[in-house]
């Protein structure tokens, strides 16, 4: 047997201690998990169960927290995977969480998150001066004017799928259509529309990977941290090698292609995100962007980890770093606008005569174009017909923060290191801040409406709130109300004959239970059929 080089050894020594300090991390992690379960909750804590609700929160996260809302009122205490928990339902306790308290109420401890490979310090997961210096470089990548210009792109990849899978209607499965849809207007706004379908067919296997990976997490009894060599930890690994290789090969490609050509500098977010500079003058450096793009490209909407059955969606995040659960819904993602979409068709199917209302206002408007960017202000009725979809049915059912010291709350002591999290979905179908809570009515979020003042008193949060609100809600609402204008401009939307109404379930976002089939009607082929049937009558009557 030959003698182990110096060098190799000494790489031994440092896996080893490597392995040995990640080890003892993960030891004093479940520790502290440990000393939770056996600790009761403070005396001066929130009313709230004496058990622990994991069980109730794994068979079904919305019944459980309705129930605690219920039973308790809108700032509940208790105890969810050993950890302390408030739950947060109302209106003045949301902005004391987002607004008031933000600097006490933050995104900290995500040392043992599970995500933190493919997040790094983007804004997804960073807190403090870093996260500060992230979104103040970001801002403008998303200023209206920057995302005005990605309006023809993301109408051209509507129509594009329309044209290829949907031009013949029938029943389809919209939740996985959406997805695919949603994941090429992301790339194309990232990279722009040269490399987005090149790039996606490169690294869409990686996202699957990754999405899959996060999926299982948010529903395992046990996590293992990333770095243990599981089968299922290496799989996931090399997506986020995969998924490091293309980013960083896009993002010096582009610094070449800035520095040498005199050509008009690109619109993509890449190009923008490039050339923001902070006071200073120095820029995001290569892998804060590759932080960003990840972020924006695959965490947003689906890095989260969980205890059993805590597929939250906002980012739960706890000082005490013992590995509970983050979850990010304040920023929307691929999946969040794939899902809203997906609800959107769902309440056109179950709601015919609003779908005829939109239908109406988007052939008034567009006059039988193809929408662009400034058509968008103009569909006041599709706008409140997203806010009534956002109302009953957010994809970001809970938002997550941690107390980083002593505080009080609704004059309530919460100790360092509780998890708060702000139940958008129960704020929004509270009957006392709503009239007709559970009947969907668009018309609500028109002029004179009653869901008018609910912008500004702080019982609707679909995007978070506060500093740390979602940087890409401006792109989500337009890329939502295009794609809602192409789709209904074209197809009529109905429930298949003996297929059942979609259910939600609550895991990483508040995403439909199973497929989602609809039956797609073309309309031009409608107005067609109706025309010759017509034709006919008259040459009926003719012979008579």
């Amino acid at each position: 047997m030959g003698s182990i080089s110096a060098a190799n050894l000494e790489l031994i020594a440092t896996l080893a201690s490597h392995c040995l300090q990640r080890t003892t991390e993960s030891v004093k992690q479940g520790q502290a998990v440990l000393q939770q379960a056996v600790q009761p909750l403070p005396s001066c804590f929130p009313p709230g169960p004496n058990g622990d609700v994991a069980l109730d929160f794994a068979r079904d996260p919305l019944e459980c927290l309705a129930s605690l809302k219920s039973r308790y009122g809108s700032l509940v205490g208790f105890k969810l995977a050993s950890r302390p928990i408030v739950l947060v339902s109302s209106p003045n306790f949301s902005r004391e969480v987002f607004v008031t308290q933000s600097s006490t109420f933050i995104k900290a401890g995500t040392a043992f998150f599970p995500g933190s490979s493919l997040a790094g310090n983007g804004l997804l997961v960073s807190d403090g001066d870093i996260w500060k210096r992230q979104r103040r470089l970001s801002n403008p990548a998303f200023r209206r004017a920057a995302i005005q210009t990605y309006a023809e792109a993301m109408v051209n990849i509507t129509e594009k799928m329309v044209d290829k899978v949907w031009r013949t209607g029938g029943v389809r499965d919209v939740y996985a259509d959406f997805n695919e849809l949603t994941m090429e207007i992301v790339a194309s706004a990232l990279f722009g529309a040269s490399e987005a379908s090149e790039e996606m067919a490169q690294v869409g296997p990686a996202i699957t990977q990754a999405f899959q990976f996060f999926t299982r997490r948010a529903t395992s009894m046990f996590i293992v941290p990333e770095w243990v060599p599981t089968f299922d930890n290496i799989q996931y690994n090399n997506a986020v090698t995969d998924l490091n290789k293309v980013v960083f090969r896009l993002i010096n490609e582009r610094r070449r292609q800035l520095a040498n050509s005199s050509a008009p500098p690109r619109k993509d977010l890449l190009t923008r995100l490039l050339h923001v500079t902070d006071e200073d003058g120095s820029g995001m450096d290569n892998q804060s962007l590759r932080d960003e793009l990840m972020t924006f490209l695959v965490a947003v909407p689906n890095l989260n980890s969980c205890a059993p059955g805590l597929d939250l969606v906002e980012d739960i995040t706890c000082a005490s770093r013992t590995g509970f659960p983050e979850l990010y819904p304040e920023n929307t993602g691929q999946e969040t606008s794939a899902i809203l979409l997906t609800w959107a068709l769902l309440m056109f199917a179950l709601h015919p005569h609003t779908q005829e209302l939109v239908f109406q206002e988007i052939s008034e408007v567009l006059n039988g174009q193809l929408p662009r960017q400034t058509d968008v202000s103009k569909l006041r009725y599709l706008e409140a017909f997203i806010w009534e979809t956002l109302r009953l049915m957010p994809p970001a059912y809970v938002v997550g923060r941690c107390a980083c010291h002593p505080t009080e709350l609704g004059g309530y002591k919460i100790p360092q290191g509780t998890t708060i999290l702000v139940s958008p979905y129960l704020l929004h179908q509270d009957p006392a801040f709503w009239p007709r809570v559970s009947e969907f009515d668009p018309s609500r979020w028109m002029p004179g409406g009653d869901a008018t003042e609910h912008m500004e008193n702080d019982s609707f949060w679909p995007f978070g709130g506060g500093p740390r609100n979602c940087i890409g809600m401006g792109f989500a609402m337009m890329e939502v109300t295009l794609v809602l204008a192409v789709i209904s401009s074209r197809f009529r939307v109905s429930l298949p004959v003996g297929e059942p109404i979609p259910s939600p379930r609550a895991m990483i976002t508040l995403r439909p239970e199973s497929e989602v089939k609809l039956r797609l009607t073309s309309r031009r082929q409608q107005r067609q059929r109706k025309s010759e049937a017509a034709d006919e009558m008259k040459v009926i009557v003719c012979l008579n």
